[in-house]
């Protein structure tokens, strides 16, 4: 009978240390690139098109990660940030190799601002997929 509940101690014991391995395995293949700063929602809810200046999103957000500049003289600010996570198919040696792995989450704010600075157009999205169909 002592046996049977060592046993059984050591299966539950295996079990647990096998899921922290496990857990901790796919937590350790995240990574993250791009401006945080458009990850958190209340930190961008106050930027609306007509009110907010480009002074007033540089303190906000920072640089952003893309300018451009058309022809009348307006400047379109692009704000990435990409968190980039392993799937359980990707430690397993085989399946791997066939299945699409690493998922992809995006978001993108991009402004554009008029000659006075004072933002005109805002457009957020959001994308999640395999990174080689949905390239950031």
């Amino acid at each position: 009978m002592r046996i049977a509940k060592n046993l059984g101690e050591d299966m539950t014991t295996w079990f647990k240390v096998f899921t922290l391995f496990f857990v901790l395995l796919l937590s350790y293949g995240c990574v993250a690139t791009g401006s945080q700063k458009i990850n958190a929602a209340g930190r961008t809810a106050g930027i609306e098109a007509g009110k907010a200046t480009q002074a007033e999103v540089s303190a906000l957000l920072g640089f952003p990660a893309i300018v451009t500049y058309g022809e009348k003289g307006q400047e379109t600010w692009n704000y990435y940030y990409v968190t980039e996570y392993p799937t359980a198919t990707d430690f397993i040696p085989v399946v791997n190799g066939v299945v699409a792995g690493f998922q992809q989450n995006t978001k993108v704010l991009t402004l554009t601002f008029d000659r006075q600075g004072v933002a005109r157009n805002l457009q957020r999205s959001e994308a999640t997929g395999n990174p080689e169909v949905y390239p950031y």
